[in-house]
C-alpha cells in the first residue's frame, strides 16, 4: 500500500548516492551510503522548514491561549459537552487550528517509516547480497533460474540488485548500516561487521540523538513566555523527559542506518530551535500591552473621523480679547468691523464687495420717485 512512498524515498537516497559517487567517493563505501542518508534527511527537513515555522507559531499561540482555555475548563467543568463547544468556539474566534501543530510530525513520520522499511529489507538481504557479490567475482556459479530468483530478491523499489548488495554490505567505521545494538555477535559477524565497532558507533549515535532531543526541549521551555497550567503543564513535563527516553530506548532496536537518520533529524531540530530563539524571539506579554496602550490612546474613537493637525502656530494670528472688544466698540451696531479687505462676511450678512465699510450716515441726495414725476 505504501510502495509509492518507499519508491520515492529510495529514489532520493539513490540520487544522493549517485552524486557522491560522481565526486569520487567509492560507491560501495559506508561513507557514501551514510552521507546519502544524512542528505536525505536534510532534503526532507528543508522542504518542511516553512511547516516548522508554522508549528512554532502554533505552539506560541497555544501558550497564549492557555489561560483562557483553563478558565473555560473551570467554568464548564460539570458540563463536558458545553466545555468542548466553548473551547472550539474560542479557537475559531482566534483563528486557531490544532491540526497545524501536528502537521510536521505527520509529514516526517512516513519518511521515517519508509527509510526504516528500506533498511530492514537491506538487513534481511545480506546473505543474498553476499551470494550476488560472489557471483559477480566469479566465485559462485548460478543457474539462470537461480540468478533470476536472486535478482528478484535483491530488487528493491528503485534499487537495482547491485545497488541493494552495495547498501546491504556497507559499513561505517566497521559497523554495518543494517546492524543494530540488539543483534547478536553472530549476526553482526554475518553482516560482515566488527562487534565492538558496531555497538560503539551505534551507541554514540543514540546518545547524541537523545541528548539533542533533550536540549531541544530545554530550548522550547526557555522560549516560552507563558507558564503552562493544568493538562498543558503535565503534557510538557511528560514530553520533556519522555521523548528523550523514547529515543534512547528505541535506538537499541533500530538499525544503524535508522539511528543515523534519527541523529541527523534530531540535530537539525535542535539547530532550528536555536535559530528561532535567536532571530524570531517570542514577544513578552508586557511588550504587547505597552504597544496596545499607545495605540488605544492615539486612535480616534469608534465612528469619529481622524483629525490631521497641521504644524501651524495659530496663536500669532488669533485676535486677543482686547482687540475683539475694541472692534466691537468701534462698530455702530456693536459688532466687530471687518478691517481687512476681502474678509469673509459673517453668516447671513451681505458681502462687502468694495472692500471698505459703508458709512453709517450717508446723505441721500438722489431725488425720490415722486419728485421725478412732478
Amino acid at each position: 500500500m505504501l510502495d509509492f512512498l518507499y519508491t520515492a524515498v529510495s529514489w532520493v537516497l539513490l540520487r544522493w548516492h549517485s552524486l557522491f559517487s560522481a565526486i569520487g567517493i567509492d560507491e560501495d563505501s559506508g561513507l557514501n551510503w551514510s552521507l546519502s542518508i544524512v542528505f536525505l534527511v536534510i532534503t526532507a527537513r528543508l522542504l518542511l522548514f516553512r511547516v516548522f515555522i508554522k508549528q512554532v507559531h502554533y505552539q506560541r499561540r497555544m501558550q497564549e491561549m492557555q489561560p483562557k482555555l483553563t478558565e473555560i475548563r473551570n467554568k464548564y467543568k460539570n458540563d463536558k459537552a458545553e466545555q468542548q463547544r466553548q473551547m472550539m468556539k474560542f479557537q475559531q474566534e482566534e483563528g486557531f487550528n490544532p491540526i497545524t501543530g501536528c502537521l510536521p510530525m505527520f509529514l516526517q513520520f512516513p519518511i521515517f517509516i519508509a527509510l526504516f522499511h528500506v533498511l530492514r529489507h537491506l538487513s534481511n538481504s545480506v546473505v543474498q547480497a553476499q551470494q550476488y557479490r560472489a557471483y559477480e567475482a566469479g566465485k559462485l556459479t548460478l543457474t539462470p533460474a537461480q540468478l533470476e530468483s536472486l535478482n528478484h530478491q535483491l530488487s528493491l523499489y528503485s534499487f537495482t540488485p547491485s545497488e541493494t548488495a552495495s547498501a546491504a554490505l556497507a559499513k561505517l567505521f566497521g559497523a554495518p548500516l543494517a546492524g543494530s545494538l540488539h543483534d547478536s555477535a553472530a549476526h553482526i559477524l554475518l553482516l560482515g561487521g566488527d562487534v565492538a565497532s558496531t555497538r560503539t558507533v551505534t551507541l554514540i549515535l543514540v546518545l547524541i540523538s537523545a541528548s539533542a532531543t533533550f536540549y531541544t526541549q530545554v530550548l522550547v521551555r526557555r522560549a516560552a513566555t507563558v507558564t503552562p497550567e493544568g493538562t498543558a503543564a503535565t503534557v510538557q513535563k511528560l514530553m520533556f523527559v519522555g521523548i528523550p527516553i523514547s529515543v534512547l530506548f528505541s535506538g537499541f532496536f533500530f538499525p544503524l542506518g535508522v539511528c543515523l537518520y534519527w541523529f541527523t533529524s534530531n540535530t537539525w531540530t535542535m539547530a532550528q530551535q536555536l535559530y528561532i530563539n535567536k532571530f524570531h524571539p517570542h514577544n513578552k506579554p508586557g511588550e504587547v500591552e505597552v504597544v496596545g496602550a499607545v495605540g488605544k490612546t492615539l486612535a480616534p474613537k469608534p465612528g469619529a473621523k481622524p483629525q490631521r493637525r497641521a504644524n501651524v502656530d495659530l496663536s500669532k494670528d488669533a485676535p486677543t480679547a482686547g482687540e475683539t472688544a475694541g472692534d466691537a466698540a468701534a462698530s455702530p451696531n456693536g459688532t466687530a468691523a471687518d478691517s481687512t479687505p476681502g474678509a469673509a462676511p459673517k453668516p447671513g450678512a451681505r458681502p462687502n464687495r468694495s472692500g471698505t465699510s459703508k458709512p453709517a450716515n450717508r446723505p441721500n441726495n438722489r431725488p425720490s420717485q415722486s419728485k421725478k414725476r412732478r
